[in-house]
């Protein structure tokens, strides 16, 4: 009797797990970042990767998206990413990374923006955040 309680508590404590685990691993889908290119320079910029804290977690993630050639004075919206383990989660310190073109036509090293916070923080299906703004190189 006692063993077979204590196999029942093994399995709901199992199944508990899983099911938190599984709760904590569900992505925010279709998430866009609009973004305003004000580069001090005037220069292209290219949208490269979304930085978030995620209070969730506990941790800053970072995000590839679809690299994106944005023109100068030009407002750009990523295509939609799926953030990991962000689904109806307040995203906080939303960073843009980016970089720009050269004068000799390269680009740069990559550079990310000051930390922009969301009006409305929650992240679910097809939201867009921003406009984040690019005014200088690195912020």
């Amino acid at each position: 009797m006692k063993r077979n309680l204590f196999l029942l508590n093994l399995l709901a404590a199992t199944l508990l797990a899983a099911m938190s685990a599984q709760a904590s691993a569900d992505s925010c889908k279709d998430a866009k970042f609009k973004v305003t290119n004000s580069h001090a320079e005037g220069r292209e910029i290219e949208i490269r990767k979304v930085k978030y804290f995620n209070p969730h977690t506990g941790n800053t993630q970072t995000e590839d998206v679809k690299n994106l050639v944005c023109k100068h004075g030009s407002t750009c919206t990523t295509a939609g990413d799926n953030l990991a383990n962000a689904k109806n989660v307040d995203l906080n310190s939303i960073q843009v990374v980016f970089k720009f073109r050269e004068r000799d036509g390269d680009w740069s090293n990559e550079f990310q923006t000051r930390a922009f916070v969301p009006s409305l923080r929650k992240c679910i299906e097809g939201k867009v955040y921003g406009p984040i703004v690019v005014s200088d190189n690195g912020g």
